[in-house]
């Protein structure tokens, strides 16, 4: 199975604010500007690959 650019949407995220060791804020900013920068993404199987307009990869998920 493969799903190309059908739809996502993602609402306001709930963050931490300072709840977390500074390296954990990192990753968390880091992951909400990935998901606000994606413009493409796939699905293909249990997959998910997102990617910004110039091709990066942004977040590349598996399902477990």
């Amino acid at each position: 199975m493969q799903l190309v650019h059908v739809g996502i949407e993602f609402g306001v995220a709930a963050t931490t604010r300072r709840a977390c060791s500074e390296e954990l804020m990192i990753q968390e900013r880091e992951f909400l500007a990935a998901l606000t920068s994606t413009v493409r993404w796939t699905i293909e199987g249990n997959v998910l690959d997102m990617h910004r307009e110039d091709s990066e990869r942004t977040i590349w998920a598996v399902r477990q």
